[in-house]
């Protein structure tokens, strides 16, 4: 990496640092090469080294670049002000306190274009435990569970069908791998978006629409599976069932996963 492309990204972000150990720093962590034309590598490694020596100018471009927006992208929770505060102040504690090494966690990300990205999922898994402690004692109910408002073609999910609905697709829910379901609550409780989650897999947008899809099928075909065999039924009649319940698949998937299932 150039002196002089270190320097100019210093520059703009309004920065004073040491330039020759920013190069080095630049240097031993094998960011992109000078040919490349996206500055935003070298921007991340500008502010993580900031942090690391403890810059006071760069503490102001983290909270506004990475924290201010959180109340926008994590909107969808609906956390209060204080509860948005205590995310934050979390966000802050995980990236920016120093481990046993000296380093901050934001390093291992940094220099990789995904740092807006990891700020966001840590963020939201942050409030996802506020969110989940908070409403822990409260029971799940199935007209929760479905997001039933009013909607004519889920009234044939009435008593036996609704419970045996409930017992399958949470059992469905808890099936699913780790990683997949992380990824259904990023994106649907979080709001992290497909390109953001393709960055911080490392891996093709396509790629992560693959595995949502992947996941949503199986939610289904579990879930079909085991309503079939508690209820006795089969063919047309559940198919019929299995497409009112498909029409607001991702409206349970969050109920669920807001309600503790890791």
């Amino acid at each position: 990496m150039s002196k002089v492309r270190c320097e100019g990204v210093l520059r703009a972000l309004g920065l004073r640092l040491d330039l020759d150990a920013f190069v080095d720093y630049v240097a031993e962590r094998a960011a992109s090469d000078s040919s490349d034309s996206n500055d935003e590598p070298l921007v991340e490694l500008g502010l993580a080294f900031a942090l690391r020596e403890r810059v006071p100018e760069a503490s102001l471009i983290f909270e506004t670049r990475y924290l201010e927006p959180l109340g926008t992208r994590l909107s969808r929770l609906r956390l209060s002000p204080a509860e948005l505060d205590e995310v934050k102040q979390r966000t802050r504690e995980k990236l920016l306190v120093a481990t046993e090494t000296g380093a901050l966690r934001i390093e291992e990300y940094a220099g990789k274009g995904r740092l807006s990205g990891l700020v966001q999922v840590v963020a939201t898994r942050e409030a996802l435990t506020l969110f989940r402690a908070a409403r822990r004692e409260a029971p799940l109910s199935d007209d929760a569970l479905i997001g039933v408002e009013f909607d004519p073609g889920l009234e044939m999910l009435k008593g036996e069908a609704r419970e045996a609905f409930r017992v399958a697709f949470e059992q469905a829910v808890r099936s699913l791998e780790p990683r997949e379901r992380n990824l259904l609550r990023l994106h649907l409780l979080g709001g992290v978006t497909l390109e953001q989650l393709a960055k911080l897999h490392g891996v093709h947008r396509a790629t992560v629409v693959r595995w949502l899809a992947a996941a949503r099928e199986q939610l289904l075909a579990r879930t079909r599976s085991a309503m079939g065999s508690a209820l006795g039924i089969e063919g047309p009649e559940l198919e019929s069932v299995m497409g009112a319940i498909q029409s607001r698949l991702d409206v349970s998937v969050e109920r669920v996963l807001a309600h503790g299932i890791d």
